[in-house]
């Protein structure tokens, strides 16, 4: 099943990003999708304000697939936070066995649960996430239970109903809006005119200083003990030996090319998107060194005490957002 999903993402690339013929022949039902898209964004009567005082702020993407939308919002919260600004998140909990209902995030939950990106905010940002498919319930359940200034939604520009103050956009760089078309023939889960009722765009690595986010390593944690080491100290102790990196990303290759451009003699092992990595696949990798994100992390607390665990560290990244968003978000909250 495993390998047949990674087959199937690795088709939809080719489909989106490098020119394939069946492009074309999805293009009717591409048509019928654009269609239910327009009437739907009617309905939601565009652009509406919370009415009980929080400010509701959604980091969307408008391509289908990892772009780092959730990277981003963890920026933002942790940037809120210094601001003094109380924070929660509302997601939808994807792969999740919960969420139907609206769902408060603990964290005692599990990735099985909830979901691995609503887990791993509520580790990293320690703020209220609520997680139901309905972002409009669990916005309620929210502003209802919990006394915040800002709620950031986790995805959600394409949820119409769903209240919002500002909207943000984050986009991949390098693969940009791939072949331009509407899904299942192309990436977009809305037209590309969408970008400019939005009120900034965000891209990864872009030439655009106003526009460019990037990543960089804040620390590297052993999964065993939870000790962190600085990327130079960690690189001491592995001592240029090989390293084993393996993720269940979006995106896998910007993972792997961030670790080879400092240095590593790495080998990537690539998983489909929110992919659980199993005991067996890291039973049968023989380095010593075995490096994962933080994202795939949180779905392996069961393997803390497993002697495996000592051989397995999480690349914590910080993303640096561009200094003319934060400016912009700090006059926003000094004048509402």
């Amino acid at each position: 099943m495993i390998a047949l999903r990674a087959s199937f993402e690795r088709l939809l690339h080719r489909i989106w990003y490098e020119g394939h013929w069946a492009s074309h022949c999805l293009i009717p039902l591409s048509r019928l999708v654009e269609w239910e898209i327009r009437r739907r964004a009617a309905l939601g009567l565009g652009k509406r304000v919370l009415q009980q005082g929080a400010k509701v702020w959604v980091i969307g993407g408008l391509t289908v697939g990892g772009t780092g939308k959730t990277p981003v919002l963890i920026a933002l919260g942790e940037w809120l936070r210094d601001q003094g600004v109380s924070v929660g998140v509302i997601s939808r909990g994807y792969r999740g066995r919960v969420g139907q209902k609206a769902h408060i995030v603990s964290a005692s939950d599990s990735a099985t649960d909830v979901g691995d990106e609503p887990l791993l905010i509520q580790h990293q940002l320690d703020c209220p996430v609520v997680i139901c498919r309905d972002r409009g319930a669990a916005l309620a359940v929210m502003v209802d239970q919990f006394d915040v200034d800002v709620v950031l939604s986790d995805d959600g520009l394409q949820h119409y109903s769903l209240p919002r103050d500002l909207e943000v956009v984050v986009l991949d760089g390098k693969r940009g809006l791939g072949n331009g078309r509407i899904i299942p023939a192309g990436p977009l889960r809305e037209p590309a005119a969408r970008l400019g009722s939005v009120d900034w765009v965000l891209e990864r690595n872009s030439k655009d200083p106003d526009r460019s986010f990037e990543y960089g390593i804040r620390a590297v944690r052993q999964v065993s003990s939870g000790k962190s080491l600085s990327w130079p100290d960690w690189l001491l102790q592995v001592s240029g030996r090989p390293v084993t990196a393996i993720t269940a990303l979006g995106q896998p290759s910007q993972f792997f090319e961030m670790l080879s451009g400092r240095g590593l003699n790495v080998t990537g092992i690539a998983l489909p998107d929110h992919e659980a990595i199993s005991l067996s696949q890291l039973e049968h990798l023989t380095t010593d060194f075995v490096l994962m994100t933080a994202k795939d992390a949180v779905k392996l607390d069961h393997l803390k005490n497993n002697e495996i665990a000592s051989r397995l560290w999480v690349v914590e990244i910080e993303t640096r957002l561009p200094p003319s968003l934060l400016a912009k978000l700090a006059v926003t909250l000094r004048t509402d």
